[in-house]
Parts: C-alpha cells; sequence; structure tokens
C-alpha cells in the first residue's frame, strides 16, 4: 500500500476525480454541471433497509465498480472493487478505504456467508451496502456503481493511459484483456507483447486492473487499480478542456448512483477543501485459503478488525463492536476452523501497525509482496448457483433462503 506524501496526493486526486466523474464538478457553470448530472442514472433505496448504524461526524460512501457488460440489467454482478469513502464533515479530512472482493462477510439479511463481491449477485448495490454495514458498523447511505465499460470508454476516450508492465504480468493481463473485450465489446484486442512502460487502450486498461490468478491475488489487484487511475488522472490533468468534456459525456450515462442533486452540489462544493489523511485495505488481519473448491479471504478476526476501523479511521479508541458484528465474527471463525479450510502459505497477512504513529501518515513502511508464483487456485467465475449466490437470479425474487443453522453448527461450505 502507498503511505508516502506522494502516495495520498494520489489517493486525493483519485477521490476528486471520482466525485468529478459523478457530479461534473471542476468544469465551470452551473448550467453545465446540472446537465451533466441528468445524464445520471439515479436508483431509488429505501435507506430503512441498508442496516445502517450510526457513525457520528462522518459521511459515508461506497464506490463500487462492478463486473456488469449492461449497466441496465445488473443480474448476476459482482462487484471487483470497493473503496469506501470517508468524509468527516467538521475538517472535511477524507480517508478511503479498499475492501478486498473475497472477503468473507454475511450477505446481506440472509444466513449465507460468501464473498463480498458476490452480494451484489444477490440483490444489487443496496444488498452490498447492507452487507458492509452490518459487519462494519458503518451507516453508508450513498453510493456510486461504474462498470468495465465505463473505465474503458473512459480510458480510449482520454487517448489512453501509460502503464508499466512487468514480465510475468504479460500473460495473465491479456487473458483478461480478451475477456473484457468479448464482454464489453465485440471481442478484439491488441495483447500485450512485451514488458515496460506502455500507452494501453481501455481494455489493456481494465485487464491491468482486473486480473489477480498467479500474480498477486486480490491483494495486489487492488493496488493496480489505483495505478489504472493514477494514470487516468495523470493524463486527464494535461488534457484540454475539450477531451476532458469528451470523457464526461462518454462517462456519465455509465453511472448509476443514489446520491441525489442536492448532495453532489453540496459535495462539490466542499470539494477544494477536501484532504486525503489515510488510505488503507479491509480487513487488516487475514488469512487466504480453500473452502470447497473455492478461495476466501478470512479476516482474523473480523471484530477486530472493526474496532480498528473505527479507531483509525473515526478516531473512535476505545470502540465496542455490535452484537451483530461480533456474531458474525463468530461464524466465520466457526467456519474457518471447521477442518475443510485449507490456508494458503502464499497470502502474508501486512504487519501489525497497530502501535504505529497515527499521525504521521507520510512516513513510507515496507508492504510484504504477495507471492507472484502463486498457481492459478480460482478462474474468475460467477457464484454457483446453490447455495452460492446465484449469477443469473430471478429478477421477480430473491435466492433461497436455508435454514438457520444451529449454534455451534459448521457447514461444509460457508453460504449459510
Amino acid at each position: 500500500m502507498m503511505r508516502t506524501h506522494k502516495g495520498l496526493k494520489i489517493w486525493q486526486k483519485i477521490l476528486i476525480a471520482l466525485l468529478v466523474l459523478v457530479i461534473g464538478a471542476g468544469m465551470g457553470a452551473y448550467i453545465y454541471v446540472n446537465h451533466m448530472l441528468d445524464n445520471l442514472d439515479k436508483i431509488d433505496v429505501d435507506k430503512d433497509k441498508l442496516g445502517i448504524v450510526d457513525v457520528d461526524g462522518y459521511v459515508n460512501f461506497l464506490v463500487m465498480g462492478v463486473d456488469s457488460r449492461d449497466m441496465n440489467d445488473f443480474k448476476g454482478s459482482r462487484t471487483d472493487a470497493l473503496i469506501l469513502v470517508s468524509l468527516e464533515e467538521k475538517t472535511n479530512k477524507v480517508k478511503l478505504t479498499s475492501i478486498y472482493r473475497d472477503t468473507m462477510l454475511k450477505m446481506g439479511n440472509t444466513d449465507k456467508y460468501d464473498k463480498i463481491t458476490h452480494a451484489f449477485a444477490y440483490d444489487g448495490p443496496a444488498n452490498t451496502v447492507k452487507s458492509i454495514n452490518q459487519a462494519m458498523d458503518l451507516n453508508v447511505d450513498k453510493f456510486v456503481v461504474i462498470n468495465w465499460k465505463t473505465v474503458v470508454d473512459m480510458v480510449n476516450a482520454a487517448g489512453g493511459v501509460t502503464l508499466d508492465i512487468e514480465d510475468y504480468e504479460i500473460d495473465e493481463m491479456n487473458r483478461c484483456t480478451e475477456e473484457t473485450a468479448r464482454v464489453v465489446g465485440n471481442g478484439e484486442y491488441t495483447p500485450i507483447t512485451s514488458p515496460g512502460k506502455q500507452t494501453v487502450d481501455g481494455y489493456q486498461a481494465v485487464g491491468y486492473g482486473r486480473m489477480r490468478n498467479g500474480v498477486g491475488d486480490d491483494i495486489k489487484r487492488t493496488e493496480r487499480m489505483r495505478i489504472v487511475i493514477e494514470s487516468l488522472l495523470n493524463k486527464l490533468k494535461k488534457s484540454s478542456p475539450k477531451k476532458i468534456d469528451k470523457v464526461l459525456k462518454t462517462t456519465m450515462p455509465l453511472i448509476k448512483t443514489n446520491i441525489g442533486k442536492g448532495d453532489i452540489f453540496s459535495l462539490a462544493a466542499r470539494i477544494p477543501n477536501f484532504k486525503v489523511t489515510k488510505s488503507d485495505s479491509f480487513p487488516y488481519n487475514y488469512t487466504g485459503g480453500m473452502i470447497d473448491g473455492a478461495y476466501y479471504l478470512i479476516p482474523d478476526t473480523l471484530r477486530e478488525s472493526v474496532v480498528k476501523l473505527h479507531k483509525k479511521v473515526f478516531g473512535q479508541k476505545d470502540y465496542k463492536p455490535s452484537q451483530k458484528v461480533r456474531r458474525i465474527s463468530e461464524k466465520i471463525e466457526d467456519i474457518s476452523n471447521g477442518g475443510n479450510y485449507v490456508v494458503d502459505p502464499t497470502i502474508t497477512p501486512p504487519e501489525n501497525t497497530e502501535n504505529e504513529n497515527e499521525n504521521n501518515v507520510d512516513e513510507e513502511k515496507p508492504q510484504p509482496q504477495p507471492d507472484v508464483t502463486k498457481p492459478n487456485t480460482e478462474p474468475d467465475q460467477k457464484p454457483d448457483p446453490q447455495p452460492q449466490p446465484s449469477p443469473e437470479p430471478e429478477p421477480e425474487k430473491p435466492p433461497e433462503e436455508p435454514p438457520t443453522p444451529s449454534p455451534g453448527d459448521n457447514p461444509p461450505n460457508p453460504a449459510g
């Protein structure tokens, strides 16, 4: 994870860019911004069903990057990227937390336990928000959804981005690029043939940000996603107003959000005062391994990571997790201790930074590197039909609910 002063500035640009792409801010006149906002697709969500837990003094919203081809049909989609944006209202300080997509959590109102990436397949963005709120004691009630095509079109409209590609990444990057081109385009793509710095198109940029099998898995993937965004921002920073206008017009119709115009303009007015002070990933400690043929990242433990989140992000030094968080944490521990969890020794949890100087956010610290030689243990597949969330759920009804497990029950599969 990037902890340098430069890295934090990049994250600040990432946040501002995300908001700019959502609200059209920074382009000038109110009329122009208002016109751009008309191109956004507004999603109405019942906030009473989002499992909100009060976090005083902070506005939290979630940026979701989904693998859906059609932004008008989320059926069966997963979230490849989840970024929690936490804004302290009094100080305008912003903290960003990436949530690992393979993290095992409870799926919304169901009794199933699965990767958080699969929560979207159950019931769309509201279910993802509910799953995160109840597992992390959060008050997220705002979200933004983008897909692969959003990023592909954005990068192409900007004229490509520059990436430094390693030799060991080429094969997996080309595989993901081919899949991206097939899913959101006509299937035609240009493979990468050599390592080094080079300009890539939208399909290649998304392929770079998506790859994980054998090249660092979800831990490294989150870093690559940030690299793509950073490169795009550097490109746009040097672009003409005409090109930026083209990017916005291309991107706006591909964004879905439940954030109203009033909230968007309120956020826009505060952008110049935003100061990103921390960026991190959740959970803070974890193991990784296989359960019944599927790969999971297991929080070690969830309740401890939630306590640390509320201390690091919200300044709550003596935070006590809710009963719901404790129950979810205990269930995950039961599942991972059940005998069929095969720990992957190549997954190295991050160093314990509990005693680090919380105020020195610019200090660069060495980070463990994932094993890039790890074999491909899991294809990038949709959730299994049962008991995992169905990739093709019927729109008129939610996935079938399993019976509530009895105390001490340790199911052979984590999905219920």
